[in-house]
């Protein structure tokens, strides 16, 4: 098995710290990455530009809304791989995925501060 690089994303204007951490984490063990993405998104909502409330309006903990994420991403690009001999995953500098994930998460999420 090759060893892959870290994908190369482009900071969005509107949160470019969301981006760059997604950009390492995959490097690197998922704990210390989770934890990472997790406290951002907290001191996201705790700044009030987020505000992670469930459909039905009930407060959602920031980890509920890193694994989110998370799946958002891991289902289009490691699950495929684990589970699908013919799959070809996305060139490393394709931001696509990454970006429509954080597109997502501002649609849903964000506040208007």
């Amino acid at each position: 098995m090759t060893e892959r690089k870290p994908v190369a994303i482009r900071a969005r204007p509107e949160m470019p710290e969301l981006a760059d951490i997604v950009g390492t984490g995959f490097a690197i063990d998922r704990g210390p990455f989770f934890d990472r993405l997790r406290d951002y998104l907290d001191a996201e909502a705790q700044a009030g530009t987020l505000d992670f409330r469930s459909a039905d309006g009930q407060e959602q903990p920031a980890s509920a809304v890193a694994e989110q994420f998370l799946g958002m991403i891991c289902g289009q690009l490691l699950w495929p791989q684990l589970v699908r001999t013919d799959f070809v995953p996305p060139d490393p500098t394709d931001t696509a995925i990454v970006d429509e994930a954080v597109a997502l998460m501002l649609t849903r999420y964000r506040t208007g501060s």
